[in-house]
């Protein structure tokens, strides 16, 4: 299998990654609704969002964890696991990834993975690293297209192997762990759809729903050009996000505002302006329209420029 060899990419400097089709889209994460639960009654959340004009429902199931005293709660993904699984993605890309019974994963280290995570300015200690992969593997996700031809139901890691404590002090702190990623991921490896993203670019927006942009933007403005603009309406982009829609239509705009802002700081968008859609003087919606800034219009073209090497790589193997 040379799927990673395909994806992997020789920009060091720059620190490359990869979005993954219709799953880095849909509102997987819980980022707003406090994190632990004990109430079993109404443990599922359940979000609708539409991805290039299919209409989707997304049921997201929590972990069920035992604490060290013993008492179990209910645990949903939010921006640890979200951070957490985006590093273990870069590592595959930079030669962790295997392939095992035709399915993608990454061999690595806690010690490897903590490290990569202080790298990054997200410094958890182990016990949190190791909950946070327990709760990626015992999470379940169900994504179902309306017209009912997509259904897919799985853990966001369906299999994990993890060293002991004392396994590592019998090693010197030295042990290989497995992640298999969720089955959405091995799919849009194996279909190459899937997109190159400045992975350190992403880790060094602190804002969830500006990240999450980010990476939206990465994937889906393909022709990013001042004569293209990126023009997402408010209403159905903060509810395809993980952050949902709020009830008051002013604390959306500014989380939109604040969103925009920290990437014009970052230099991937230029300047943007609004289009308030109203109903008398009330607004009901707001049309945005997005300029980008070179740097990402550079990245875009490095992008498409490498979709093309992969396809042209993947037609090679294929053909031996």
């Amino acid at each position: 299998m040379f799927l990673f060899k395909i994806i992997k990419s020789k920009i060091k400097e720059d620190e490359y990654s990869n979005t993954i089709e219709l799953y880095d889209a849909i509102p997987k994460y819980v980022w707003n609704q406090k994190k632990e639960n004990i109430d079993l009654s109404n443990a599922i959340i359940i979000r609708y969002c539409n991805l290039r004009g299919k209409r989707f429902l997304i049921k997201i199931k929590p972990a069920i964890i035992e604490k060290k005293n013993f008492n179990t709660v209910l645990i949903y993904p939010g921006q640890r696991e979200e951070i957490l699984e985006d590093v273990l993605r870069k590592l595959a890309v930079e030669g962790k990834g295997k392939i095992i019974d035709g399915k993608a994963g990454v061999i690595f280290t806690l010690y490897e993975l903590q490290k990569e995570l202080m790298k990054i300015g997200h410094g958890y200690n182990l016990n949190e690293i190791k909950e946070a992969l327990r709760v990626c593997q015992g999470a379940n996700l169900e994504c179902i297209s309306k017209d009912r031809k997509i259904f897919i139901s799985s853990s966001f890691f369906p299999v994990i192997s993890l060293t002991t404590k004392n396994f590592l002090k019998e090693n010197k702190n030295k042990g290989i762990c497995y992640v298999q990623f969720n089955p959405l991921v091995n799919s849009a490896i194996k279909s190459l759809s899937f997109r190159q993203y400045n992975y350190t670019t992403g880790m060094q927006i602190r804002s969830p729903l500006a990240r999450y942009m980010y990476k939206r933007m990465s994937h889906y403005w393909v022709q990013a050009h001042n004569l293209y603009p990126y023009t997402p309406s408010l209403i159905s982009f903060l509810n395809c996000s993980p952050r949902e829609l709020s009830l008051r239509i002013s604390e959306n705009i500014r989380a939109m505002k604040n969103a925009l802002d920290v990437l014009i700081q970052k230099k991937i968008i230029s300047s943007y302006k609004l289009i308030k859609k109203k109903y008398g003087r009330k607004i009901v919606d707001v049309k945005y329209i997005i300029l980008p800034h070179r740097n990402f219009v550079e990245q875009i073209m490095r992008s498409n420029k490498k979709r093309k090497k992969i396809i042209k790589a993947a037609l090679k193997i294929n053909l031996t």
